[in-house]
């Protein structure tokens, strides 16, 4: 019975490319690939920071044990002693710098002793994953080339792998493009080397982040903007009018507005709880930190003011950028 069930597996597999593409079609080579790599390379950003979680969880254990402390605040004092604990993280409070540990660590105190013990969420650590609009548009991306390479004679039709649901994701993916490499990498080498770590150091943290950083990044937002505009099947060019266009701006800044209330909600939600508004575990992003004063601001500017200056820098690229794909693919559909 198993092998009737796999053979018949195998023959529709055999099918469905034979109807689909050849052995030496480009694409799907390229999107097996682009694939795989976006796939395990999502995985790992999801599952590294819950491994990572759970050995911090047994060296706070240890040092909790070892050093017989009795509070948070003992701990934290402990572990600013040696310097060498990566759950202990930094952020501005009314111009102070402040020491915390990661939310994701929780604690309680066990027994009639009272015994500080750290336990940590997993589900705490996929939510601020989550949070960041560089994973959420990496999936959609991951989604979209997913469907292309199971479904790729509808590529240019309605839903999402047609023309206008390639330029929304190609535009959300540039703007993870841009906001990183012109705005946020910047930022975490200057906060690097302000930490007095090597340019070597602020530039490679480790290979894991360099993988994720790159990929997300760099790697995924140049190969499928290149795949949407070079190589998918696009729809006539009657149906991409200016219409088109305007109707696509309106989708595209609905989105982007969404998700913004998103994170804030999420970060006001996370502030009330006890989370510094500057960390990154309550807001993403500097330019969400709606909350922080001016005095605790990157570069001294206010959190509500920095968002409301990237509402209209992000509104600009997706506007400019939805533009030119759209330019660009007119273009290329005259030329055949």
């Amino acid at each position: 019975m198993k092998n009737n069930y796999f053979s018949l597996k195998k023959q529709n597999a055999k099918k469905w490319f034979l109807a689909n593409y050849e052995v030496n079609d480009w694409k799907f080579w390229f999107k097996l690939s682009f694939v795989t790599i976006l796939l395990a390379v999502l995985i790992m950003s999801y599952l590294r920071p819950i491994i990572n979680s759970s050995i911090y969880v047994n060296q706070i254990n240890d040092l909790i044990k070892e050093k017989n402390i009795r509070s948070i605040s003992d701990l934290i004092d402990e572990a600013l002693k040696s310097g060498k604990y990566d759950w202990l993280v930094s952020s501005k409070t009314n111009g102070e710098t402040i020491f915390n540990i990661i939310t994701s660590i929780n604690f309680t105190f066990i027994g009639e002793a009272k015994t500080l013990h750290a336990n940590y969420q997993p589900f705490e650590d996929i939510w601020f994953r989550t949070s960041f609009f560089t994973l959420l548009s990496n999936i959609l991306v991951l989604v979209w080339v997913t469907v292309s390479f199971i479904k790729p004679k509808n590529e240019g039709a309605k839903g999402l792998i047609g023309t206008n649901g390639a330029i929304l994701t190609s535009t959300f993916i540039t703007i993870t493009f841009l906001i990183y490499q012109l705005s946020l990498r910047p930022t975490v080498i200057a906060t690097g080397l302000g930490n007095g770590e090597s340019l070597v150091q602020a530039l490679f943290p480790s290979v894991a982040s360099v993988i994720e950083n790159e990929v997300f990044h760099t790697f995924v937002p140049i190969a499928f903007v290149l795949y949407v505009l070079l190589g998918m099947q696009h729809d006539s060019k009657e149906n991409i009018s200016i219409k088109f266009l305007h109707k696509n701006w309106i989708q595209g800044i609905i989105t982007l507005i969404s998700y913004g209330l998103y994170a804030i909600i999420r970060g006001l939600i996370k502030e009330a709880g006890g989370t510094a508004s500057t960390s990154m575990y309550a807001y993403p992003y500097f330019f969400l930190q709606v909350t922080t004063p001016g005095k605790d601001g990157l570069l001294g500017v206010s959190g509500i003011a920095w968002f409301f200056i990237f509402v209209i820098v992000i509104a600009a690229i997706y506007i400019g950028f939805s533009t030119l794909y759209r330019y660009l693919i007119v273009k290329r559909i005259d030329k055949k």
